[in-house]
């Protein structure tokens, strides 16, 4: 039975509460409601070893005690239950039929007690765990795959979950903590939301092979006017593109009216290579789809970009595994090697 985790991830409140939730679940035929709020895991253990050793001195030099305190903790145990656990007699400690009922349930008590105290510090040691990522197709193809693939090498305990989706729907998962966070465009400002600037992504035109109005200047870019008056395929609002284009008044008007439109960065290549237009695409997005029939330019006068963010929830903070997978894609964006027409984004200050 799992433990809830809190806002800050799993927790212990404290022993007493830990432990009565491990005797609700083992000793409900022991008349739970019986049971004082003092009894402890302490008095289990201790009745454990004797009943092992069958001597409460034995016991209590097993668990580094005097005797006295031993037994103690047993008769404890027996008035908490109203039932005698033992059969004392000069020369031995042996078990009644009550106590030897109990002892099984008692051992699988704690060895699940001391199994759930391995994960929590598994999971906080990163050994185990598992995160969950949002994220766009082209994000995921050129910088969470890589990221993660180093972050796996390292932490191989913990596993992974993505999932590719726009950036209306990569919010929503992370409001609904669905995920742990995503990794995409501000689709719309939402207050729950924190948005870190990550990644710099500069917008371009995919177009044909053979298309002889596109020719890119020697620095390899096309100036923005060169699309006037030409049917561009466009995406679904939700990805975030498109309201970006709509928002520029510098841009031309077919920017932000494309004649057909598309559901995904796939389905606009097809139509681009089918002769149907050319289209306007972020260089991560513009890697994906490239093929020998298609080509790829910067766009130029003015330059546009698009920002791409690190999504989390503002009201609860990432788990160990999550906060350590978000450093590992910082880390990959730093190191570099990343598409023409992406860069970092520049760090923020840091609040004085």
């Amino acid at each position: 039975m799992p433990i809830a985790p809190t806002r800050g991830g799993p927790s212990i409140a404290g022993p007493i509460n830990l432990e009565k939730f491990f005797l609700l679940i083992h000793l409900s035929d022991f008349e739970m409601y019986r049971l004082p709020k003092h009894v402890t895991l302490k008095h289990l253990t201790a009745f454990v070893a004797v009943a092992q050793e069958s001597s409460f001195t034995h016991a209590a030099k097993r668990l580094f005690q005097t005797q006295s305190s031993v037994t103690s903790l047993v008769r404890q145990l027996e008035d908490a239950l109203a039932t005698r656990l033992f059969d004392r007699t000069s020369r031995r400690v042996l078990l009644t039929a009550a106590g030897e009922a109990f002892l099984p349930r008692v051992m699988r008590l704690l060895a699940d007690f001391d199994g759930v105290i391995e994960d929590v510090v598994r999971f906080g040691a990163l050994e185990r765990g598992r995160v969950g990522v949002a994220a766009a197709p082209s994000a995921i193809t050129q910088i969470i795959a890589p990221a993660a693939a180093a972050y796996a090498a390292r932490y191989p305990g913990v596993r992974l979950y993505l999932s590719d989706d726009n950036s209306g729907r990569i919010q929503r998962k992370v409001s609904a903590r669905e995920v742990d966070f995503g990794f995409t465009s501000r689709w719309t400002d939402a207050p729950d939301l924190i948005f870190e600037p990550a990644l710099r992504d500069r917008f371009g035109v995919l177009y044909r092979h053979d298309d002889s109005a596109l020719r890119p200047g020697a620095d390899g870019a096309v100036a923005w006017q060169s699309l006037a008056g030409r049917k561009l395929v466009g995406v679904v609002d939700e990805t975030g593109i498109m309201a970006l284009l709509r928002a520029r008044a510098d841009l031309p008007i077919e920017a932000a009216a494309p004649f057909y439109e598309a559901s995904s960065t796939t389905s606009q290549a097809a139509l681009v290579k089918a002769g149907l237009g050319v289209a306007l695409l972020p260089a991560l997005a513009a890697q994906r789809v490239l093929e020998p029939d298609l080509r790829y330019a910067l766009l130029k006068r003015p330059t546009v970009e698009r920002s791409l963010c690190l999504i989390r929830h503002r009201d609860y903070p990432l788990s160990p595994a999550a906060t350590a997978l978000a450093d590992a894609i910082r880390d990959h964006l730093r190191r570099g090697g990343l598409p023409t027409g992406c860069r970092p984004a520049p760090a923020r200050p840091r609040a004085a």
